[in-house]
């Protein structure tokens, strides 16, 4: 099973970087939740594909288009912890972002039910059960 979610959330990466959100929501329960990093200010659960898309499109109003490369993804039960690196063009907001993300994917019958956001390895490894 755990090869299956790993190629699952392959896939996944590669609809966000080939269609964005319209990419991306194809893999969603229609449940799905996104959570914001704990770290982050104003940072929020949005349950629901409405909100979720919501949130992103707001967000890629201030910031840009975002792609994702798919550094490590390491199994963790019915979970995966991906290590990201993430290029925001900046377009809206006059600053290209580059950097390293974590992702804590959970699946539910081949699907992504739920996307938790961290700002480091540890924070996403200790929340999935896994340790550093």
């Amino acid at each position: 099973m755990s090869h299956e979610n790993l190629g699952l959330v392959r896939d996944y990466y590669e609809a966000w970087n080939r269609a964005g959100l319209e990419g991306a929501q194809a893999f969603w329960t229609r449940d799905f939740e996104w959570h914001d990093a704990p770290e982050m200010p104003d940072g929020a659960v949005y349950k629901g594909v409405d909100a979720v898309l919501a949130h992103f499109a707001d967000l890629e109003g201030v910031m840009g288009t975002m792609r994702v490369e798919v550094l490590e993804l390491e199994p963790a039960g019915d979970e995966v912890v991906a290590t990201l690196r993430v290029r925001i063009d900046g377009v809206s907001s006059g600053l290209p972002i580059e950097g390293p993300i974590f992702e804590v994917i959970s699946l539910d019958k081949g699907r992504v039910a739920r996307i938790r956001l961290f700002l480091t390895a540890s924070g996403a490894l200790q929340a999935a059960g896994l340790s550093e």
